[in-house]
């Protein structure tokens, strides 16, 4: 009900502005910087908008008819979405919008072809971010290959950059994330709030990281590899954090994070050609081989036990997750 009424506020707002430049992107710090880098390039006012792989369908079906430009930035395509974004990207396309779709993930098998019909521009290729391939299709100037060091070191987990530390928990809160935004498309880096900010969540997400280390377990796979079972139940954090920690710290091939009950990830360790993309693709989700996302599909009365204990109650969809994770591997 929530999605539905978010999404009607949103078709009301599009409605009501008429943009003639809509940006799209990812909500990390590599989709901020990759919609600043095509803003500057492009020029003219543009409205954002943030979506990600199983929800940019339905971010389209919130626009309306037009005749401007539409350009989406580090956005990947999951398999099961192919069909609905085809209508979409038709529907657009025949009401006079141009659609130009840059990004860095693996697509599908012929996803590209499929929705390259319907789209003036698909530019899909490996890079450590996707704005390394905006830059590269749009262009920009020495501030915008600056932008590019940080989305790279953010994007690939690096995060040997204090800017790209700071960036990457205020990209999890709308506000925070529209003001950097706004700050990188007028040339401030680093302003004062933005220092404030990012200092702040840096030494919050030192003490989660800290904590959920205490509780992460070492665990075995079928075929003996070493990884790491991470629960943040029930409000998330820092998963990409402790995973790079337990990589350093135990050893492991990879790291599997339970965010919530509803949401997952894995995260590529000390294997660092491990491919952990096709379970996420399985769970409505995707993202890079080497760190990708997925969905928990649970009835509501599990959602509603979910929140009410925390970790004391774990689905039986759980389990069944980390049991598949470990035949798999």
């Amino acid at each position: 009900m929530l999605s539905g009424v978010s999404s009607a506020i949103a078709a009301l707002r599009l409605r009501l502005r008429r943009p003639e430049i809509l940006i799209i992107a990812h909500g990390d710090v590599d989709g901020v910087i990759s919609a600043v880098i095509a803003a500057r390039a492009l020029g003219d006012d543009p409205t954002f908008l943030f979506s990600g792989p199983r929800s940019v369908h339905r971010t389209l079906a919130t626009i309306p008819p037009g005749s401007g430009r539409i350009v989406l930035v580090d956005i990947g395509v999951n398999a099961n979405r192919l069909d609905e974004l085809e209508r979409q990207l038709g529907r657009l396309r025949e009401s006079g919008w141009s659609v130009t779709w840059i990004d860095h993930h693996q697509w599908p098998d012929g996803a590209v072809e499929r929705l390259s019909k319907y789209a003036d521009r698909v530019v899909v290729r490996p890079a450590p971010s996707a704005a390394r391939v905006v830059l590269d299709e749009l262009g920009g100037d020495g501030y915008a290959r600056e932008l590019v060091k940080i989305a790279d070191d953010a994007d690939t987990a690096t995060y040997r950059t204090e800017l790209a530390r700071m960036y990457r928990p205020l990209t999890r809160i709308r506000s925070r994330r529209e003001y950097l935004l706004r700050s990188l498309l007028e040339g401030r880096l680093n302003d004062p709030k933005i220092a404030e900010w990012g200092t702040e969540s840096m030494d919050t997400e030192k003490r989660a990281v800290e904590e959920a280390l205490a509780r992460a377990e070492v665990r075995v796979t079928k075929s003996g590899r070493k990884y790491a079972l991470i629960d943040l139940r029930p409000r998330g954090g820092p998963g990409s954090a402790v995973a790079k920690k337990m990589a350093a710290e135990h050893g492991v091939s990879f790291s599997l994070v339970i965010y919530t009950c509803g949401r997952f990830s894995l995260y590529a360790g000390a294997e660092k050609d491990i491919n952990l993309r096709p379970i996420c693709e399985e769970a409505d989700g995707g993202g890079h081989p080497y760190a990708c996302g997925g969905r928990i599909r649970l009835p509501l009365h599990k959602r509603v036990l979910c929140r009410l204990l925390g970790r004391r109650y774990t689905p039986r969809e759980i389990g069944e997750l980390v049991r598949k994770v470990e035949e798999r591997f």
